[in-house]
């Protein structure tokens, strides 16, 4: 390898290192889990220092896996995930755990930003409704809640922010994807909304300065070359949020594309040149890595971490041998389609596209003394892909027409969930070559532009794009799962007051 690229991909339960040659194929990576703390029903939060720790000891595991050496590596490219908060002092040392995007304590906070402003108003303004997965109602909880910590903090970061710090150094730099699921930047200006800022009497000091993800933010400092066993100086670019690099790195170039990600949460995402109104407000927008376009974006909140939940709680364990997708997948596919009249509610940590119901929760409904592990398992497969077509099926009422989807993520790796996602959304489903490698193949072309290894985007997707394998789908089956879906969508409908009553004594413990 003469050339190569590092990046680091910030995922909710590990931080992969990975290298990328100059024709975009990976070939090499490793990671490092830890943990999310799930202190109460709907908090999700982790410690922005073990960002760092598994970004060093990932990198160590890489280069010992590789032939490559550290004078080969010409750029460092950062991805992570979204609408965190991380809050950092003057010397960039954490003063609260990071609320990750999972986390929906913030309801109250959401109501305040009603009041306020309005949700026609914000959504105007930033391209986003009110939602407590957005960093800015995070950041209003942290100021009401816990005062002292905020009150130490110089800089509100999202996760790969903070790593780009530990790499370099410097502090105060994010890029305008994240900035933009912050419900606090006016995507259309690249810039903070500073009444909306100042009405909520927040520091202006805390909101770092966006930039493009393929500009460059730093080198890499002697201290934290040495911890990682590379060279002093390699360019460092302020890369981007997860999703962003993900629509670049599964190739989509406009709004015929699109992609879907399946990972502990999983989303759908296409670009176009403008916003895309929506009275209802259901869709997110984020800008793209160049800041030029804009990501269409629908997100269901729990999909592979769903399947982890009921695989955990029903005692099953992956082995080093095999997966969590593979485990009694043959089981499952005897199970009828519709899962033996057994429906999963994947609404385990709320719900976003096309609801925004913090409140909503999880549910099987038809159980049975007959229901056994492999239908409540296939009904959870199931589930996630019925929540991906609420979100499909927003873009045909928006007028999006959508020929082409590409998936991406460890869900991949269950050709069994593949052919359920494809059946259910009955669409052409292609696979990505790189399935679990291309977030960080977007970072990689953000980062290889930021060097003048590619002019642009565009020209660097041209130079390095791979055929996918198309996933063959039964048109029968295809009509069996439209049946179900017609009972699925009749559910949240149904449920949605109950949910709201049941939020009332979670309430109680804040």
């Amino acid at each position: 390898m003469t050339t190569a690229i590092l990046v680091f991909d910030i995922g909710t339960t590990s931080v992969k290192a990975a290298l990328f040659d100059d024709s975009g194929s990976p070939t090499a990576s490793a990671s490092v889990p830890y943990e999310t703390e799930y202190p109460q029903s709907g908090w999700a939060q982790q410690h922005p220092n073990r960002f760092w720790e598994a970004a060093v000891a990932a990198t160590r595991l890489l280069m010992e896996r590789t032939a490559a050496t550290t004078s080969s590596i010409v750029a460092i490219g950062l991805t992570g995930h979204m609408n965190g908060c991380v809050l950092v002092d003057q010397q960039g040392e954490p003063t609260h755990p990071a609320l990750i995007h999972a986390d929906s304590r913030s309801t109250r906070e959401c109501d305040r930003l009603d009041r306020l402003w309005g949700q026609q108003e914000m959504y105007r303004r930033t391209g986003n409704r009110i939602d407590e997965h957005l960093s800015l109602p995070k950041l209003m909880w942290l100021q009401k809640h816990r005062q002292s910590a905020f009150s130490k903090s110089s800089w509100f970061l999202n996760a790969k922010d903070y790593l780009r710090f530990k790499l370099t150094g410097r502090l105060g730099t994010t890029d305008y994807s994240d900035a933009s699921l912050t419900g606090a930047f006016d995507q259309q200006r690249h810039e903070w909304d500073t009444e909306i800022i100042e009405s909520l009497e927040l520091p202006p000091h805390l909101f770092p300065i966006p930039k493009a993800s393929t500009e460059l933010d730093g080198s890499l400092s002697k201290e934290s070359a040495v911890l990682l066993g590379l060279t002093e100086g390699i360019p460092i670019s302020v890369g981007g949020g997860d999703a962003a690099c993900a629509t670049r790195g599964a190739g989509v170039l406009g709004s015929r594309q699109a992609y879907g990600a399946i990972g502990s949460s999983a989303w759908i995402s296409t670009l176009t040149e403008k916003p895309v109104p929506d009275q209802l407000m259901r869709m997110q927008h984020f800008l793209d890595l160049e800041g030029l376009l804009y990501n269409v974006c629908g997100t269901v909140q729990s999909a592979g971490i769903a399947l982890d939940w009921i695989r955990h709680l029903l005692g099953e364990t992956p082995t080093e041998t095999m997966n969590s997708y593979e485990m009694a997948e043959e089981l499952l596919r005897a199970v009828p389609i519709g899962s033996s009249g057994v429906l999963f509610i994947p609404y385990l940590m709320g719900e976003r596209t096309p609801y925004w119901d913090a409140n909503a929760r999880g549910a099987y409904i038809g159980l049975s003394l007959s229901t056994d592990k492999p239908t409540l398992l296939r009904a959870t497969y199931e589930g996630v892909a019925f929540a991906l077509r609420d979100c499909m099926h927003v873009y045909g009422e928006l007028g999006i027409d959508i020929r082409s989807f590409t998936l991406l993520g460890g869900g991949v790796r269950s050709p069994f969930w593949q052919e359920i996602i494809g059946e259910t959304l009955g669409i052409p489903l292609y696979r990505h070559p790189f399935p679990t490698q291309a977030t960080a193949l977007g970072a990689a072309l953000a980062a290889g532009v930021s060097v003048g290894i590619w002019k642009d985007i565009p020209e660097a997707i041209a130079m390095t794009s791979r055929d996918c394998a198309q996933v063959l789908l039964d048109h029968d089956r295809m009509r069996s799962y439209g049946r179900v879906y017609r009972v699925y969508e009749r559910v949240y409908p149904s449920l949605k007051s109950i949910y709201r009553d049941l939020g009332t004594f979670r309430d109680t413990l804040v």
